[in-house]
């Protein structure tokens, strides 16, 4: 017997879309695998006359108010993907006060306010859930929460932003300027008009809160994480990093060690030798390292309507099942923490050096720090493991000249770390440049 569930959508956009779309592709496997017929009842939009990519299906209610959709007695569930902080929280909020559950693919509003939001949840005894908020494609909250249930997690790295990692492929693969190789990505629909947040490290800062919290328990902040983008990077360091055997990447980090949660968003060279360097264009890719598995890599797209939008059906099914059961308003991430956060700026770790220093002065700078550089290709030099310390040290002792230092992935000796531990004289950024 088909169960009908009545379901309500906040949002028009591009991954909504995306959801009518493949709701109504995947409308027949939904009814002969899960016994269930989702039937959008109301889409709320902000302009009702504005062009759409995609017609209702026949009997949705199209509507500009919210609140007639959150309100709705005969709604179950409601998708948001409008987007929005203080308009998507109150939405949201209402819907769950009415009853209803809730999944989102709201990012930058499960990072910041999802504490409330998911406690409200509780206490009204209904699902919220945010599986696309994180690598759209990836299926990564639901599988850390599942198959890694009786696992310990001690590491979680991430290329989660398409346009970051779109942007330093073409440097890489083309030697365009950052200001090229964005505008060819503005071009291609994989960046905004305004692209801050995707390239301020801002967007992989969110998506990492997030995933921390499913991997660790722990929740993190931004200043904790204190985001550095890639505005800085040439493509002249791009390619000189490929001819030495790494690929620049703005990595999301969080590894647990000796119980402190080190953490870091930052462009950083990833060796050839990892997965993690072969992910390329708009793709993302999430490794995962823990006791029982070890090393495992989900990768795939992190972005787009079809993608973004079938994990938000996959969250609505969850919900649909939930509904009347006592599982319904159970918290989706129920791994909880109290671990210290560091920043793994502060770890001791190898660097790969950018200058135009003749060879000799760059070694001569590097002794009087007490470490050790070995030329990688013209104008490259790898460091040996150095602390925070040495690192501004040396930085000054360059002088003038431009240096540019970022930290090469997975390198940090945690066993120096611990005898040194942190510097007393604080690196605010890892990417250094002298001019």
């Amino acid at each position: 017997m088909t169960e009908t569930i009545e379901v309500g959508m906040l949002g028009f956009g591009t991954v909504g879309s995306g959801v009518i779309t493949r709701l109504r592709q995947a409308a027949s496997k939904i009814e002969q695998t899960q016994g269930l017929r989702l039937h959008l009842a109301a889409v709320a939009v902000h302009h009702l006359n504005a062009p759409r990519a995609v017609e209702l299906p026949i009997g949705t209610r199209l509507t500009d108010s919210i609140q007639s959709v959150v309100s709705d007695p005969h709604i179950q569930i409601v998708i948001e993907v409008m987007g929005t902080l203080t308009t998507a929280e109150a939405a949201i909020s209402t819907a769950l006060q009415h009853g209803k559950s809730v999944i989102t693919a709201n990012k930058d509003l499960i990072a910041t306010a999802g504490a409330r939001l998911i406690a409200l949840a509780k206490r009204q005894h209904c699902d919220l859930f945010y599986e696309a908020s994180v690598a759209g494609g990836i299926p990564i909250l639901r599988t850390l929460t599942d198959s890694y249930a009786t696992d310990s997690v001690s590491q979680v790295v991430g290329i989660i932003n398409g346009t970051a990692n779109y942007i330093l492929s073409v440097m890489t693969a083309t030697g365009q300027s950052y200001q090229q190789a964005l505008t060819a990505a503005q071009a291609a629909g994989y960046a905004e008009s305004d692209p801050t947040n995707d390239v301020s490290g801002l967007d992989t800062s969110y998506k990492l809160m997030i995933l921390s919290h499913f991997a660790f328990g722990q929740a993190l902040t931004l200043s904790q994480i204190q985001p550095i983008g890639l505005t800085a990077i040439t493509a002249i360091e791009c390619q000189q990093a490929a001819q030495a055997g790494y690929h620049l990447k703005l990595l999301a980090e969080a590894q647990q060690q000796a119980g402190q949660l080190y953490c870091r968003v930052a462009p950083v060279a990833v060796p050839n030798q990892s997965a993690l360097s072969r992910v390329n264009g708009v793709q993302n890719g999430v490794a995962v390292t823990s006791q029982a598995i070890g090393h495992s890599l989900y990768t795939g797209p992190g972005a787009g309507s079809t993608a973004t939008a079938n994990s938000v059906l996959n969250d609505v099914l969850v919900a649909a099942q939930h509904l009347g059961q006592p599982a319904c308003g159970t918290a989706f991430n129920r791994n909880q923490a109290q671990l210290s956060v560091r920043s793994l700026s502060q770890t001791v770790q190898r660097y790969l050096l950018f200058t135009k220093l003749s060879t000799i002065t760059i070694e001569k700078c590097a002794n009087n720090r007490h470490f050790s550089i070995t030329g990688q290709t013209r104008n490259c030099y790898e460091s040996s493991p150095i602390t925070p310390t040495q690192l501004a040290d040396f930085i000054r002792l360059c002088g003038h000249k431009a240096v540019t230092a970022l930290p090469i992935a997975f390198s940090t000796d945690w066993a120096l770390t611990a005898k040194r531990q942190t510097s007393s004289k604080p690196v605010a950024r890892e990417i250094v440049k002298l001019a």
